[in-house]
């Protein structure tokens, strides 16, 4: 078995390139079809029902429903396929923390020492930190491409239609592109402090003996780490949750600024009612994207620090050379 390698995205990619390319393909697919429901909502209202047109109503119906199941149909495929690949970075993942610490562990730490392996720490690893990581691979690539693609797709849309318009929405919502890294750098230190104070919680579990601990009140060492655990947590919730709410203020300002521009342009008469219920339904489309962006860049370094904290706690100098290797996975 090769070493792991020091970035998450290649460690990714050796587990599941095939299967990466699959899910993008299906990603880029389906970015054509972003624009397709606000051209043929605005067709619909100005071409359709503003000349009475059954014929062209029924048409462009019909093709907004094709639009709208071939989307769907896309968007199945490719979270079945996301799901598949977080299955199978958890199991690689397993296996390569376990052979990273036990099988390949030099001699030189094993001689003279009663505990060279931290117990505690390795089932954190081998649970909840795997499983987070292991969810994170799935949309690594797929998330943010889908996300900037819908962006630009809707953003161009709109800007062909209507550019003033179009504008006064992109400054409503480029606020969030400064505030996001802010934020989040605040987020992944107190999520890096929780899962080490995680890990010293099951090292404690594991160091003590278990007739210590029976019919007896929580010993200091116990307390003092859940309380810590308990601070961190709390910390990272605030801010977790106010970076949500200014998010989603400034996504809800989007359309009050559509609405109060077109509708002034519509009374002046330079602008088409049907082009402001293009421009609301897109700025819906938009809404969804920048706060899966956001969630994305969040889940970006957030899989970098935890990859971080998981090599860090492998034995140093592990050999180039593996003594046993990995066994090939069974597939299921």
């Amino acid at each position: 078995m090769k070493p792991m390698p020091q970035s998450v995205y290649r460690y990714i990619f050796r587990n599941s390139l095939w299967q990466q390319i699959v899910v993008i393909t299906l990603t880029l697919g389906l970015l054509p079809l972003a624009p397709v429901p606000l051209e043929l909502q605005r067709r619909l209202l100005d071409d359709a029902v503003a000349n009475k047109d059954t014929d062209l109503l029924i048409l462009l119906g019909g093709l907004y429903l094709l639009a709208l199941f071939a989307a769907a149909g896309l968007k199945l495929a490719m979270r079945i396929q996301r799901e598949l690949i977080s299955a199978r970075i958890v199991h690689s993942l397993r296996r390569s923390v376990y052979y990273c610490i036990y099988t390949v562990t030099p001699p030189s730490r094993i001689k003279g020492k009663d505990d060279v392996v931290d117990e505690g720490a390795v089932v954190s690893m081998l649970s909840s930190e795997v499983e987070k990581l292991g969810g994170f691979a799935g949309s690594a690539i797929s998330g943010p491409l889908l996300q900037i693609g819908t962006l630009v797709t809707v953003l161009g849309y709109m800007f062909w239609i209507e550019p003033l318009v179009a504008a006064i929405a992109l400054v409503l919502y480029s606020p969030q592109f400064v505030i996001v890294p802010i934020f989040q750098a605040r987020m992944n230190r107190l999520a890096g402090q929780k899962a080490l104070k995680v890990r010293e919680l099951g090292n404690f579990i594991v160091d003590n003996a278990e007739d210590d601990l029976l019919s007896k009140a929580p010993p200091e060492g116990f307390t003092s780490l859940t309380d810590r655990i308990l601070v961190i947590r709390t910390k990272f919730l605030m801010t977790k949750n106010i970076m949500k709410t200014i998010n989603n203020l400034l996504i809800a300002l989007g359309p009050f600024g559509v609405i109060a521009f077109g509708g002034w342009m519509a009374i002046q008469g330079q602008l088409e009612v049907g082009v402001i219920l293009a421009f609301v339904s897109g700025l819906e489309r938009l809404g969804g994207p920048i706060r899966d962006l956001t969630g994305s860049y969040s889940a970006i370094t957030d899989a970098r620090m935890r990859y971080r904290i998981l090599l860090d706690s492998f034995p140093e100098h592990i050999e180039q050379e593996a003594p046993q290797p990995l066994p090939k996975m069974r597939e299921a």
